[in-house]
């Protein structure tokens, strides 16, 4: 039985050199060939352009003619390399189709799988907010409560000071009193 990542891997690897075969035979199919020039200036006279025998211009469209079957023959090598390989592992157009969804099914899902993450992390993030905001919240109640009763052990203190002063005002009284009875019981004597 054949590993599927495997077939998938070679499928995707098959594909992309199939489809570099072809771009790459576009892209001669499209070259045009060069036009040649033709002698110079007014009236056809001064040198002529043409090569003359023996010159180095047929020399080089030799060389270019032949660099272009050699690239022909190694795009027909490579493309009978990658037929002789989807025969070898039994790759049809069938199960190349099923790879590539395969293929298509794990992006999907890697994509989806890195969505949900990163709501996760957002969900996390948003937690950890809202956490921040109770504490702070617990820190201001907390403080409302210190507050109150700070401001409660002044009122305490102050409603002490007053008792205070007016036990104090008491005592003065008294003893006044005190001290206009004894002049009066010694005006009397």
């Amino acid at each position: 039985m054949i590993c599927l990542p495997v077939v998938a891997k070679v499928v995707v690897n098959v594909g992309e050199l199939l489809a570099e075969v072809e771009a790459e035979k576009r892209a001669k199919g499209k070259k045009g060939k060069k036009k040649k020039k033709k002698g110079g200036g007014a009236g056809g006279a001064g040198p002529s352009q043409e090569p003359e025998e023996g010159a180095e211009a047929p020399s080089e469209a030799d060389a270019a003619e032949a660099a272009k079957k050699a690239e022909e023959a190694r795009l027909l090598r490579l493309l009978e390399t990658l037929t002789e390989e989807r025969m070898r592992l039994g790759i049809t157009p069938e199960s190349q189709a099923a790879a590539s969804a395969e293929v298509a099914e794990a992006a999907r899902l890697a994509k989806e799988a890195e969505a949900a993450e990163a709501e996760a992390e957002a969900e996390d993030e948003a937690a950890a907010e809202e956490e921040a905001v109770t504490e702070a919240a617990a820190a201001a109640a907390a403080a409302a409560v210190a507050l109150a009763a700070a401001e409660a052990a002044a009122a305490e203190a102050k409603l002490a000071a007053a008792k205070e002063k007016r036990a104090a005002t008491a005592a003065a009284r008294a003893k006044a009193a005190a001290a206009r009875m004894a002049v009066e019981a010694a005006q009397r004597a």
